[in-house]
């Protein structure tokens, strides 16, 4: 093995400290004589950056470093010689010395072309120690080039500013998996720096990649000292920090806007006056469906028979889920003890221009079964269904008896409402109020009465909202897509209706839970379908809207909504053009433009507390400010080498990697608790791979969700999904943006350059209908979410385009380790059961909806109608090094206990299949010389 080559291995000057193949340390002592300051010796201290993952400025002092490096003068030949443990360069001139150690420093490069990789840049002087290392990215990818030219006017030429010149070449090199020499002399490197004289001590942009230091002899070492030591202040260290500041102190509370209240009579007038309206009863018996708690329907029966006394019989139903409650409450105590089954008939819904599924009276009547078998002998098998196209009433109920024998228990025909919908020509059927007047068995009269809800969502979808949408004419280019219109819109509604937790799975009945959903959902249909006729494209970023219910049992309903404004300003695009040092070399201040205007602010460390279970283990750091301007920490696992600095970038040269990220959507919250128990054990995987959390990259949604919890902790509060105002953050990542928390994937991907990429998700842990949009889940969604279909299931995506038949295969070995974790475990019988769930209430009837895509022991989604398409998915933004790229969804909006346990072990079974699966690839960094590399994306083997 030649000097270039066995120079720049573990039998030269690099170790590695942890013996797990990866390179940590550069152990040499640089013996350099007080007065030499040959050129060269920069791209050796360069390569030597570029060779490890991690270093420390150790290498002008001897500390026992493996290689001791010596310089002598020579009048025969200038060359090395490596013997034992010393590197001896004998030189005959300054300038031979150099270009030896520039051969040196080349030394053991490969023919084999590589690929290039992108630059970094420096546009403002924070980027010179960024959150990825050296310079700047505009795209991710695991090739970073360093193209660096260093120029020092003669008169600064000191022995101290070249060893920190050293330091500062090997720094910057860290960084890089490949590198252009020499370092000097360099013209068209794309970044130069220069050191000249200067009365102040200053860095200043002189442009583009082009930066410079002056002061004087004395100072300039001492500042570019300070410079070298300093760290990112994602690190807690205080380098640009002062950028981040600006902008999270220009972070301002929304201004109410306007407000607006509504209120009307209660349901219960509403019936008293339409049965006054009728003048004398024309009938003998009453049937009213109100929307009410089972406890005021009751009292309501008794006033109605003391106001009408000529009245023999007042049943008093449900207008929400009537079928459900109708078989629950006037059936179920009544059902004979030899009864061997329930057969429920129910007609096939078809109304004209209806959002709602055909199944949808079977839907309503969710989950009855479950009652059945919790309040009677039978059990849920036992409770069926059956499908008419024509049935005289919505529902017959029948009970099923040994020999065959069936006796018709009672027959249901649920009153309903047409109701416009935000598209037009589309209509909402809900179950309405209603009076019905019989003498004896034959209906004579039939009077609507519309249920609180409707008519506040009436007032809400018909007045409210365009009055807003007048209010919002004159907007700005961009609004609605990647900003919003409004700030939020805050809704508070107090009715009386029922809330009752069922004890079956996590169900409940709650119509205000329904039109909380109604109202969220209903309200981005609504401006989605605006920007469609505005400019064919949805606005999918009107603002946050946040309903809060409140139940209080016998009041008139009302409402208030209050609208905060929205301050459309440009993002603040800080540039740092300046950082001035005392003559003592520490930082002072930097200077700051942007928008025209220049301001000054200190260097200083930011002070964020983390929590404490985020410091148990692993490296945090925070990689970015929220929109409500909260830290958003991401955690790094590896095994620590124990020096000053590390490379990212390098050590995914080096290992796998893998980045999952947790608590994207707020009310989706087991993802964090499981990502940080399965990393109590981080160590099992670090020394094969490298794993990168985002343990909660929604905080300002998780502060709503804290909010809106705490008078309904266990509703699925879609309100907290996205970010502080209504936005879905990952479609607007790799932009200019004023939403801190979708830069966070981003940076970690330019970081990083993940193997694989886990996006842990929810979904509701209980039914989700709302009656106002054809009482399934949103119709802006392809496939319903109605009832959970599993405990936990995955969803795949592939490329388009470069290494699909890769990515498919990697996909599929995924599945496979994954449902090896899951097999013979309490989450594979729960999976089971939600399966038959989803099966029974939607699959069977209409499997497009319903759909169910197995591997054994879950489902996993790898069809479009599923998958996210949009282009900041990492695996179709970098199809050419991404492997794989999964999504978790477990059934935990909202839930505690047991069930939330569930959902936590879950998560933690599933991104161990995914980390055991990466764990097994053999991968090895390719490339000497001044390119390293290894084969991407890794093609999975099980």
């Amino acid at each position: 093995m030649t000097l270039g080559k066995i120079l720049w291995t573990t039998e030269g000057l690099l170790a590695d400290k942890n013996d797990d193949g990866v390179i940590d340390g550069v152990s040499i002592f640089v013996d350099l004589p007080e007065n030499l300051m040959p050129l060269g010796l920069l791209d050796f201290f360069a390569r030597m950056g570029l060779e490890t993952t991690a270093l420390s400025y150790n290498f002008f002092e001897n500390n026992g470093q493996q290689v001791t490096m010596g310089f002598e003068k020579s009048t025969d030949a200038t060359e090395a010689h490596f013997e034992g443990s010393r590197l001896t360069c004998f030189y005959e001139s300054e300038e031979e010395l150099s270009q030896l150690l520039a051969q040196l420093a080349a030394g053991g490069q490969e023919e084999r072309a590589t690929e290039e990789g992108p630059k970094s840049s420096i546009r403002s002087l924070s980027d010179i120690w960024s959150y990825s290392g050296f310079g700047s990215f505009d795209e991710a990818s695991p090739h970073h080039e360093l193209s660096l030219n260093i120029d020092v006017d003669s008169a600064l030429q000191t022995p101290a500013l070249f060893r920190e010149l050293c330091h500062f070449a090997a720094r910057c090199a860290l960084y890089s998996t490949a590198l252009e020499l020499p370092l000097t002399g360099k013209e068209k490197a794309r970044i130069t720096f220069h050191i000249r004289q200067g009365e102040e001590t200053e860095l200043k942009l002189l442009g583009d990649n082009r930066f410079e230091l002056a002061g004087s002899s004395n100072s300039c070492p001492l500042a570019l000292r300070t410079l070298n030591n300093s760290k990112h202040w994602s690190q807690q260290g205080e380098f640009g920090y002062w950028e981040q500041e600006m902008i999270v102190n220009d972070k301002t509370e929304a201004e109410l806007w306007y407000e607006t209240q509504w209120e009307d009579r209660s349901e219960r007038e509403q019936v008293l006056a339409a049965i006054e309206d009728t003048g004398q009863l024309p009938g003998n018996r009453l049937e009213v469906f109100l929307s009410e708690p089972l406890t005021a329907r009751k009292n309501f029966e008794k006033d109605l028979l003391s106001e009408f006394p000529d009245v023999e019989k007042v049943v008093v139903r449900s207008a929400f889920k009537a079928g459900f409650h109708w078989i629950r409450e006037e059936l179920l105590p009544n059902l004979d003890s030899d009864c061997t089954g329930l057969h429920i008939s129910v007609r096939k819904e078809a109304n004209k221009g209806g959002l709602e599924l055909p199944i949808r009276w079977i839907q309503e009547l969710y989950p009855i079964d479950g009652i059945t078998e919790k309040e009677t002998h039978l059990t849920a098998d036992a409770v069926t269904f059956s499908l008419h196209d024509e049935l005289e009433t919505t529902y017959r109920v029948e009970a099923l008896f040994e020999g065959g024998r069936r006796e018709v228990l009672g027959t249901l025909e649920v009153p309903v409402a047409k109701m416009p919908y935000i598209t037009r020509n589309k209509f909402a059927y809900p179950s309405t109020g209603a009076v019905r007047l019989y003498q004896d068995e034959e209906a004579v009269r039939e009077m609507p009465v519309a249920t609180d809800r409707e008519r506040f969502y009436l007032y809400y979808l018909q007045e409210f909202l365009p009055d807003l949408q007048r209010k919002l004419a004159e907007f700005n280019p961009g609004q609605g897509h990647d900003r919003p219109f409004f700030d939020r819109i805050e809704i508070d509604v107090t009715m009386s209706e029922e809330e009752e937790k069922l004890f079956v799975d996590e169900e409940r009945t709650s119509p205000l839970e329904a039109l909380y959903e109604d109202l969220y959902f209903n309200t981005l249909d609504f401006f989605a379908n605006w920007g469609v006729e505005e400019s064919g494209k949805p606005f999918d970023a009107p603002g946050g809207i946040h309903p809060f219910m409140h139940i209080h049992e016998g009041e008139h309903p009302s409402a208030a909504i209050r609208v905060y404004r929205w301050d459309d300003r440009k993002p603040l695009q800080p540039k740092t053009t300046r950082i001035h040092f005392e003559d003592s070399g520490e930082f002072i201040s930097a200077t700051i433009s942007g928008d025209g205007n220049e301001a000054t602010m200190p260097v200083r460390k930011q002070e964020i507390e983390l929590p404490a279970n985020y410091l148990v283990s692993g490296n945090a750091v925070i990689a970015e400010h929220s929109y409500k301007g909260l830290p958003i920490p991401v955690l790094e696992y590896y095994i620590k080498s124990g020096e000053a600095f590390d490379a990212s970038i390098k050590l995914t040269l080096f290992k796998k990697t893998v980045v999952i990220e947790t608590g994207h959507h707020a009310n989706e919250i087991s993802s964090t608790p499981a990502v940080l128990r399965l990393m109590e054990n981080a160590e099992r995987y670090t020394r094969d791979l490298n794993i990168v959390v985002i343990p909660n990259s929604n905080p300002d949604g998780f502060g709503l969700l804290q909010k809106m919890i705490d008078e309904h902790p266990e509703w699925k509060h879609h309100a907290a999904r996205y970010n502080a105002v209504g936005l879905e953050f990952a479609h607007i990542r790799y932009k200019p943006t004023i939403f801190g928390e979708a830069n966070v994937l981003p940076l970690v991907m330019k970081k990083w350059a993940p193997d694989i990429v886990v996006d842990d998700h929810g979904i509701p842990a209980h039914e989700w209908v709302q009656p106002f949009a054809g009482y399934n889940s949103p119709p802006r969604f392809p496939v319903s979410y109605f009832l959970p279909s599993a405990k936990i299931y995955g969803i795949g995506q592939v490329s388009n385009g470069a290494n699909k038949e890769l990515h498919q295969s990697n996909l599929e070995a995924l599945v496979q380790s994954i449902s090896s974790k899951i097999a013979d475990t309490a989450i594979a019988e729960q999976n089971e059961y939600w399966k038959r769930r989803f099966t029974k209430y939607g699959h069977h009837w209409l499997p497009d909806v319903f759909p169910i895509e197995e591997a054994p022991h879950l489902n996993f989604y790898r069809q479009q109608t599923v998958t996210p398409e949009y282009p900041t998915v990492s695996i179709l933004r970098y199809p050419e090094w991404v492997a794989a790229d999964v999504i978790s969804e477990a059934a935990d909006e909202v839930v505690y206990g047991d069930s939330l346990e569930s959902c936590i072990e879950a998560h933690v079974l599933f991104n161990q299949g995914v980390l055991e699966l990466l764990q097994k690839q053999q991968t090895t960094p390719l490339g000497s010389g001044l390119a390293k590399y290894r084969e991407r994306p890794i093609q999975f083997k099980l």
